[in-house]
């Protein structure tokens, strides 16, 4: 990974840029950089930075993952040379979405002594009412998920497999070599829908779970949770604790609601960090699937996920069961 970081920052790239592509943060980035080079980037001229590019490039060290593109110095924007501590220079992703325009000043308050004040005092309580309805409805489709929509409107996670997206890069040049197995982007997404189905589990009630042969009589059983639910519950917590709040994020808009997010992002060059991202998220649902081993997502990624293990059926049952008689006996 050192080999890796490296190599992007001698050619130009940024340090938000590389904690972007490796998943890393933009301290554990400026902490490797200040190990491995004795001489400081912006110290350093084009000519310098290239000899030592064509030097790392003579003694591979990433497996000829890099592509040769990364192994050409470019030219040092102004706001790249110094390597200081601050906010990352690509900056969060909503830096590189469509501004929202500016909320509209407040309207004076009407006169309520003239008829033309009440009547627009009694308009805005209509509009207000009409608002609230409005955002209940949103609210109440937020919660269903994408499950309502899905295969009306098309799925996100269907079509960036369809058009190669989840693939890795090295996966589509005609020379690469064709492995036994499944492929990366199949991988991808069958860990999408596993996750998609999980989401789905976690709303399912008493009257709608498919949990058939749970045993459970009375007026109070219907009260308790299933064991599906429990597990599907316990996978999304599970899962959403092996990696970032953000990828999670970005996952959920994906699989769930089926939000093509790219599309707000005008930057080619975002949207490919976005894309990388993506195929790191899957992947971490692919190792907790067990489609993916630990050791080959530490090698394509470079750093290990945490241990984080999942409820199993007969687990989820026996919980399941003892909320059962807890609430009969209340």
């Amino acid at each position: 990974m050192t080999f890796t970081i490296s190599v992007l920052w001698l050619s130009g790239r940024s340090i938000g840029a590389i904690a972007m592509l490796s998943g890393r943060s933009n301290g554990s980035i400026r902490g490797i950089v200040h190990r491995y080079l004795s001489t400081p980037r912006d110290k350093m001229s084009i000519e310098e930075r290239q000899a030592e590019l064509d030097r790392l490039k003579r003694d591979r060290r990433d497996e000829g993952r890099l592509a040769d593109r990364y192994f050409v110095a470019l030219q040092l924007a102004d706001t790249q040379a110094p390597l200081k501590p601050g906010p990352s220079i690509i900056g969060p992703l909503s830096a590189y979405q469509k501004a929202k325009p500016a909320a509209p000043a407040p309207l004076p308050e009407p006169d309520a002594r003239t008829r033309e004040g009440r009547k627009e005092i009694q308009r805005r309580k209509q509009e207000s009412r009409h608002q609230e309805k409005v955002a209940a409805e949103r609210q109440a489709e937020r919660e269903l998920g994408g499950a309502v929509h899905r295969g009306l409107l098309g799925s996100a996670l269907e079509y960036l497999h369809d058009v190669g997206t989840l693939a890795d890069p090295a996966d589509k040049r005609v020379d690469a070599p064709r492995l036994g197995g499944i492929s990366s982007k199949e991988r991808r997404k069958e860990a999408g829908r596993i996750l998609r189905t999980y989401m789905d589990g976690c709303r399912i009630g008493g009257m709608s779970s498919v949990d058939f042969d749970r045993v459970g009589t009375g007026s109070n059983s219907r009260l308790a949770i299933s064991a599906y639910r429990l597990q599907a519950i316990h996978a999304v917590g599970a899962i959403r604790q092996m990696m970032p709040e953000r990828d999670f994020s970005m996952l959920e808009a994906i699989v769930d609601r089926d939000e093509c997010i790219w599309e707000t992002v005008p930057s080619s060059q975002a949207k490919t960090f976005l894309y990388e991202a993506i195929r790191r998220a899957l992947d971490v649902v692919a190792v907790f699937e067990e489609l993916m081993g630990r050791s080959a997502f530490a090698a394509r990624w470079g750093y290990e996920l945490p241990v984080v293990k999942g409820m199993d059926r007969d687990e989820a049952r026996r919980v399941s069961n003892s909320a059962e008689q807890i609430l009969r006996q209340a």
